[in-house]
């Protein structure tokens, strides 16, 4: 189910998951944030925190993939378990571009689906 094959309730799940991991993908982003500025244990504790969050984060995701069937959840949720591996190797910098990149899919689809319920007068 992608873009203009969207059915109205296709398009209301597809709507709905991609909200709600638009906002956790920006608190992943500002989390991630934080670890630059950490030190010693402060920062192996806040990694592990970060790492947690992700990591539930790409559970969500991927029920959205098994909901919509929407192959972008899928390729949102490969670039989570890739940032989760940049996490721990300190580097912070690429697991930001790889959130970056993950919200960009995610709100790329979440705007497919708003365009086929305008289309379908439901907006």
């Amino acid at each position: 189910m992608e873009g203009s094959t969207f059915n109205i309730r296709e398009a209301v799940l597809c709507y709905q998951y991609s909200e709600r991991i638009k906002s956790e993908l920006i608190i992943a982003g500002k989390l991630l944030g934080v670890l630059s500025g950490l030190k010693d244990d402060q920062l192996f504790g806040a990694e592990k925190i970060v790492s947690s969050f992700l990591d539930a984060l790409t559970g969500e995701i991927e029920i959205a993939y098994n909901v919509t069937g929407s192959r972008s959840f899928r390729e949102v949720s490969l670039k989570m378990v890739e940032a989760q591996g940049r996490i721990s190797l300190h580097e912070y910098s690429k697991a930001n571009r790889l959130l970056s990149e993950a919200l960009s899919l995610t709100t790329t689809c979440g705007q497919k689906a708003t365009q086929r319920l305008m289309e379908k007068g439901c907006l």
